[in-house]
């Protein structure tokens, strides 16, 4: 792997990154609603002996394979390692400028929003999580108009 010193190089190539992961698990799912209705329907396992326990993973494992989620798999696992390796790396690497700051909060906020319901109706919803991921884009917004008001004032 290429070693990057810039943390806004790092932070773009994340982004790259991420975003190819989303189209790649977009098709998994995709993927995954055109298997047979038998592969979507684990809970009828109850009651089901061992033998046709296996005998139906075994099947359903075929059936992945040949939708190719098993691929799709590989290479989520691959790009999750890249972008780990990546974050790694940016994290002992100062950004040397107020955009580079920018894109490191911006990062982050994005990390935290996949992870934190934000609709008070979700039974997953913090109130907590929700009010600091709210400062965090606060403060990001604030940052990037500052920045922008910098920018215009040099010009």
């Amino acid at each position: 792997m290429t070693v990057i010193t810039n943390a806004t190089l790092l932070i773009r190539r994340i982004g790259e990154l991420q975003r190819k992961r989303a189209a790649l698990a977009e098709r998994q799912e995709q993927l995954r609603g055109s298997l047979p209705d038998w592969a979507l329907a684990p809970l009828q396992l109850a009651g089901m002996s061992a033998a046709e326990i296996r005998q139906f993973m075994s099947d359903l494992s075929e059936a992945e394979r040949k939708a190719g989620l098993d691929e799709l798999e590989r290479e989520l696992e691959q790009l999750d390692r890249q972008i780990e390796e990546l974050e790694n790396v940016l994290l002992t690497t100062p950004a040397c400028t107020l955009d580079g700051v920018q894109a490191m909060l911006d990062l982050a906020i994005a990390r935290f929003r996949a992870q934190v319901a934000t609709d008070p109706t979700d039974v997953f919803y913090d109130y907590g999580e929700a009010r600091v991921l709210t400062f965090l884009e606060r403060a990001a917004d604030d940052l990037r108009a500052f920045l922008q008001a910098e920018q215009r004032a040099a010009s």
